[in-house]
């Protein structure tokens, strides 16, 4: 029999609450553009206009296309993640109008 108690859960930090809100924020996101984009374009046909003798298959570029926009995702949420928190407060007298 176990004697220790359950003691809740951990409470994050603010930082680490930050980093994982915009990594998952940028993971839906990212998904989401990934299935609209090749909606519209096959990676395939993408792989030519880079390189020729590039030969890529389907998977590889739905792969390497979900990263790309993970990552640009996430550059984006983390700047604008920033950005709140390191804005200057306003006085209290602003807030009331």
């Amino acid at each position: 029999m176990v004697s220790e108690e359950y003691r809740g859960a951990k409470q994050w930090s603010r930082d680490k609450q930050a980093v994982f809100t915009v990594v998952w924020i940028s993971f839906l996101i990212a998904a989401i553009g990934t299935m609209v984009f090749f909606a519209l374009f096959d990676p395939v046909d993408l792989t030519g206009i880079f390189d020729e003798d590039l030969d890529i298959g389907r998977d590889a570029g739905y792969a390497a296309g979900f990263f790309f926009f993970w990552v640009l995702c996430a550059l984006c949420s983390g700047v604008t993640a920033y950005l709140v928190r390191t804005a200057p407060r306003r006085k209290a007298k602003h807030r009331e109008q």
